[in-house]
């Protein structure tokens, strides 16, 4: 990414500033590598906590996993809700996801992937052809426990919009800065930060406000009809598959 070093300095201060205005969540434990494909998918178009949301939907609704594998778009659309943008789409894409892992392993049971080498488990999230960059960031962060950061669109338009990034870099080349930027053991929470920050109301109404030199007000009508992203998300149940195929 060009001016690395300068964006890098910018990136650094701007972390120090929101981390002490945002409030975040207690630490996340782990979810099954599936568990996570399927938070990817969801969290790709809307934030963390609705995204956790929709999967506490799928989990109350179906059997396990396998079943949301052989289930009809249509049906996927309807328990997600017109909340979720792309609602369509993104069942489509769980449920290719999934097929493509069924195939390939003759199981959605992935949670060999948190025993081996996590190399060779982003070698085959990065084969899966429905896979993305930020789904295999996300699931080697939320599962595997490895050294990454997802960037989704809502990230990328903040980092851009607070110029601690080049704005002319693709959100793969964002996603290597910011794993060159923050150490191994940090990267879970600072990603907590820049996550929450991103998702907010806050930055919400701060896109709405130019130029960026000034100070920006409260949005304080967002805020009252945006669903409140900072409440406490409820524990996701490790997935246990039970039904053949």
């Amino acid at each position: 990414m060009k001016d690395a070093t300068e964006y890098a300095l910018r990136l650094k201060k701007f972390h120090s500033q929101i981390k002490r205005e945002i409030d975040i969540a207690p630490k996340e434990d782990m979810v099954d590598p599936t568990t996570a494909l399927v938070l990817a998918c969801l969290s790709m178009v809307t934030t963390q906590s609705k995204a956790r949301a929709a999967m506490n939907k799928i989990r109350n609704h179906f059997v396990d996993l396998n079943e949301l594998r052989v289930s009809r778009v249509e049906e996927i659309t309807d328990l997600l809700g017109k909340g979720l943008p792309q609602a369509k789409e993104i069942a489509h894409n769980i449920i290719v996801l999934l097929q493509e892992v069924y195939d390939k392993c003759n199981t959605l049971d992935l949670t060999s992937l948190q025993e081996g080498n996590k190399r060779d488990a982003k070698t085959f999230l990065t084969e899966l052809d429905s896979s993305t960059p930020y789904i295999v960031a996300y699931v080697m962060l939320h599962s595997i426990g490895a050294h990454a950061f997802p960037v989704h669109p809502q990230m990328l338009t903040m980092l851009r919009r607070e110029e601690v990034i080049d704005p002319e870099a693709t959100a793969s080349q964002v996603q290597g800065f910011l794993e060159r930027q923050f150490t191994a053991s940090d990267v879970r929470k600072t990603y907590a930060v820049l996550r929450r920050y991103a998702d907010s109301a806050q930055f919400k109404c701060a896109t709405q406000k130019t130029p960026k030199t000034k100070k920006i007000p409260k949005c304080e009508e967002e805020i009252l009809t945006e669903p409140d992203t900072t409440e406490t998300e409820k524990t996701i149940e490790p997935e246990t598959e039970n039904r053949p195929a």
